[in-house]
């Protein structure tokens, strides 16, 4: 019985992971647009899916990375959801095209303005945030 107990709860662990890294994801993308508009931040939607190894090498490696983390905390709206177990809102349907990970940035008015698609290393990534916020600063 304690044999299989212990295969059950080894089961259990294999099977959850934390994908929120250090980042403050927002609850729901409706949540992110009104927070978005408030703050004239751009939304940071990642899609990303359960099985998918350059996603889960972004939830362990890059948004637990604490620059990383703290610029997209600072800089953007931040919501998350797997296209494998959650309802895409109907914006991000529209500009999500079927490859994972996909970060897209939407304006608050629900304007697709960037994407990045696959996953960098946390240097990487956070040169490629800091490029998009700069574009979206000078676009105003």
């Amino acid at each position: 019985m304690k044999k299989f107990l212990f295969f059950i709860l080894g089961v259990v662990f294999a099977f959850s992971f934390d994908w929120s890294g250090k980042v403050n994801w927002a609850i729901s993308y409706d949540t992110a647009k009104s927070i978005a508009k408030k703050e004239n931040k751009l939304i940071m939607v990642d899609v990303s899916l359960s099985h998918c190894p350059p996603c889960r090498y972004l939830a362990t490696h890059v948004y637990t990375n604490d620059k990383v983390a703290n610029y997209i905390n600072s800089h953007f709206v931040p919501v998350f959801y797997l296209a494998d177990k959650d309802n895409l809102p109907v914006e991000v349907q529209n500009y999500f095209q079927g490859s994972t990970p996909t970060i897209l940035f939407i304006k608050p008015n629900g304007e697709l303005f960037s994407a990045i698609y696959g996953a960098r290393p946390p240097e990487v990534f956070l040169k490629a945030l800091q490029e998009i916020e700069k574009r979206y600063k000078g676009n105003k």
